[in-house]
């Protein structure tokens, strides 16, 4: 009776060890999400559309007392080259890009008002440091994120004499880019530009300004 116990036993063991065996052998181990620093990747500085130049056209129609500025009803016309060097994607597919801006032209038209004269201001300036993100760049439409500060030299003060002729900007915005050829792109986008003064002057009103803009980029 304890043999027959015993052998029993023996094969139920032999059984089990097996089933486990089989089991184990039919799990895969998962591979882990990489975390969000290694999705990122340097673009080569080997590739032939690293650079980019873009030549842009913006007009506001009217400035607002937004966050900062103090002067409505001003208009701004803008021409604008910009360098693009591409940085890093994400995920292969989105891509950061650095951006540094010429504004060759620059003319704002204030209306009058209770507090500043109306007048014409004309100007040029630079944005040294800007950022644009690029959603599925390999796609044909494209959507963007863009960002930059600098700075803007008018010919006289602005406003008026109790502001300065040295003035900062900032600038936040959107867009589209949509690919016409392999080294052509044409860009339709918004931007909210402030311009200020930074306390500088005896006055500093600064301007909101809503800018449309088109744009031609060459790689």
């Amino acid at each position: 009776m304890n043999d027959k116990i015993f052998i029993t036993c023996i094969i139920l063991f032999s059984v089990c060890s097996t089933g486990i065996a089989q089991t184990t052998d039919n799990i895969q181990p998962q591979e882990s999400d990489s975390n969000f620093i290694d999705r990122l990747a340097w673009v080569n500085k080997e590739n032939a559309d690293i650079h980019e130049m873009n030549f842009i056209v913006g007009y506001s129609f009217a400035s607002t007392k937004g966050f900062w500025g103090k002067i409505p009803k001003a208009t701004l016309s803008i021409y604008t080259l910009r360098y693009n060097r591409k940085l890093v994607t994400y995920n292969k597919e989105h891509l950061l890009e650095y951006t540094a801006e010429t504004n060759l032209a620059a003319n704002y038209t204030i209306s009058n008002t209770i507090r500043y004269q109306a007048g014409s201001y004309s100007g040029f300036g630079i944005a040294p440091l800007g950022f644009q993100f690029n959603f599925n760049q390999h796609d044909a439409v494209q959507l963007f994120l863009k960002s930059s500060t600098g700075f803007m030299y008018f010919k006289k003060p602005f406003p008026d004499n109790r502001g300065v002729q040295f003035n900062f900007t900032l600038e936040l915005g959107a867009g589209v880019e949509i690919m016409v050829l392999d080294n052509i792109s044409l860009s339709v986008g918004y931007k909210y530009h402030h311009l200020s003064n930074g306390q500088q002057g005896e006055i500093n009103p600064g301007v909101d300004s809503n800018i449309f803009y088109t744009g031609v980029t060459i790689f």
